[in-house]
């Protein structure tokens, strides 16, 4: 019988700070349950922490969905960035592959670096600093792709830039 979080049994025949009467089966029958309470209270402690409060809402980055969503989309652009860069070197410049590159190649390290904040800045912890790092990764990566834009319309493009420096 596994006894309820603030009632352990009592087992008076057993001294559990005893060497000698740790040895039995009644010693061992003692410490698992004692065990087992422990743990059932732990349990009913992360439950109650865990519980929402009114008007607190749960954020979505702590589910699994979440993590499985973020590593889909983490391999998904790295695959995606391989036929991107290898037609770039084949066939040369051209502008279509110039405009995915400039959304998917930002959009790539906007999730490796949303890995270092989620990993490194954690929301538990540094709910402002993690907050403004958020805030400012996304502006960033917006930023970037819209110089990426602009590069790729209004100047030569990201792949012939790159081979202007490779040769230069």
């Amino acid at each position: 019988m596994v006894a309820k979080p603030g009632h352990e049994q009592k087992h008076d025949s057993v001294n559990l700070h005893d060497p000698k009467a740790l040895n039995s089966p009644a010693a061992a029958t003692a410490a698992a349950a004692n065990t087992i309470a422990h743990a059932a209270e732990n349990v009913t402690k992360r439950k109650d922490d865990g519980e929402k409060k009114q008007g607190e809402n749960t954020p979505a980055e702590n589910s699994y969905t979440h993590g499985a969503f973020h590593w889909t989309a983490e391999r998904a652009s790295a695959i995606a960035l391989i036929p991107l860069i290898s037609t770039q070197f084949v066939y040369g410049a051209h502008p279509i592959c110039d405009g995915l590159l400039g959304v998917v190649l930002p959009y790539h390290i906007y999730l490796g670096f949303d890995s270092c904040i989620t990993d490194y800045i954690p929301k538990r912890t540094y709910p402002r600093w993690h907050r403004a790092a958020n805030w400012t990764l996304a502006g960033a990566t917006g930023l970037v792709m819209w110089g990426c834009f602009e590069f790729n319309t209004n100047e030569i493009g990201l792949t012939e830039f790159i081979q202007r420096i490779w040769t230069a």
